[in-house]
């Protein structure tokens, strides 16, 4: 079995064009296009998602438009509506997402004492991929944002004052911590002064403030409660934020070194890096989820230069890595999805409750979701 995983090929590349969606049957296939820009928005990306992600399943998930919408990867010109939300991440449940959702302050934390840098409050709603009705509602206390689910609960990051910077300006302190199961209290401090880079599965990945250097980059494993530093790259130090793959055992980052920014693999599980070789457009923005994207899909990265239409794979569990022959013909913010690996159906053909998007027209509206948070979750 894990041979068979080893020689998988990324086929099927979901990829938004930057306002049009395309299909490639491999990685050096002509593009098929299976959503074209709609007219009149020649300069907008209607299709568009913030933090897209694949899950085991094979969905593809993210916010579009003011909401997490559920993409069969058979059927990527049509998204369907799960919820409202501006943020998500996957639910310990292979088959439940959390959508969050925030309140301003003034409503939110009225009569509260918190830092002015604290601008809302946030609640999280888990419901099913499916599109079926919301399991429970939680609200965070002021001053606390969620960022992932493990079997330990909540990991999230909590502003607890502002320090001053120069003359009236300020920034917030950060640090990062476990919540306990109703998200209601904070259970355990994971590091004082820090901001939360990525997570996944049960780890997660923050750099401490006020630090320079490789060692500033922490790994903590909520199920060992192990804490400890990030494999070491010859390539350079770590740099940005990066994507985890759904498991949390891979990796990928930017790295700044002297022979200028370069793309890794880090494995977790085996503590090491692998360079996967330089990318200049890297240096403008760290992050891969800007100029270059990356996105998982199962053991398969997949990495798109949205400047240059640079297409690579890489296979985690190999060490294959695959280079798309000719550049692809993409605007600016272009992103790569996912591919058909996976076991999800089409969610076009399903009678699932929610609303679909076909070339960015709503047709059907979802329920909203029950607030169906107990008297120990009260704000």
């Amino acid at each position: 079995m894990q041979d068979k995983a080893e020689d998988q090929q990324a086929t099927g590349i979901v990829i938004n064009l930057g306002g049009r969606v395309a299909v490639l049957d491999d990685i050096n296939a002509k593009p098929k296009i299976v959503a074209d820009r709609p007219e009149g928005t020649e300069r907008l990306d209607v299709y568009k998602l913030t933090d897209p992600r694949q899950l085991p399943s094979g969905q593809i998930l993210g916010i579009q438009d003011g909401s997490v919408v559920a993409i069969d990867p058979q059927a990527p010109q049509k998204a369907v509506t799960l919820t409202s939300a501006t943020r998500w991440f996957p639910s310990v449940q292979n088959t439940q997402v959390w959508a969050i959702n925030e309140e301003p302050v003034t409503t939110g934390c009225e009569g509260e004492t918190i830092p002015e840098s604290v601008r809302a409050r946030f609640s999280m709603t888990e419901l099913a991929v499916s599109g079926g009705p919301s399991r429970r509602t939680l609200v965070l206390p002021c001053g606390l944002e969620p960022f992932a689910e493990t079997s330990k609960g909540i990991i999230a990051q909590q502003t607890t004052e502002d320090d001053p910077v120069s003359g009236n300006a300020t920034v917030a302190r950060t640090r990062v911590v476990l919540l306990d199961k109703n998200a209601t209290a904070v259970s355990q401090v994971l590091e004082e002064s820090a901001t939360i880079l990525a997570a996944a599965g049960s780890r997660t990945v923050w750099k401490r403030d006020n630090c320079n250097g490789a060692a500033c980059l922490k790994l903590h494993d909520t199920e060992t409660k192990a804490v400890r530093k990030a494999p070491t790259c010859t390539a350079g130090e770590l740099v940005g934020r990066g994507a985890f793959d759904q498991s949390g055992r891979w990796y990928a980052s930017a790295v700044r070194g002297n022979n200028g920014y370069h793309l890794a693999l880090l494995d977790l599980d085996q503590d090491k890096c692998k360079d996967l070789g330089s990318n200049t457009n890297l240096s403008g923005n760290h992050d891969l989820d800007a100029d270059v994207t990356a996105t998982w899909s199962q053991s398969n990265l997949l990495v798109l230069d949205s400047l240059s239409g640079s297409l690579t794979s890489v296979s985690a569990l190999s060490g294959k890595q695959e280079a798309r022959d000719q550049d692809l013909d993409v605007s600016e913010g272009a992103q790569v999805w996912g591919t058909l690996t996976g076991e999800a159906g089409d969610l076009a053909a399903r009678s699932v409750p929610g609303r679909t998007r076909s070339a960015g027209r709503p047709t059907v509206h979802l329920p909203r979701p029950r607030d169906q948070r107990g008297d120990d979750s009260s704000p």
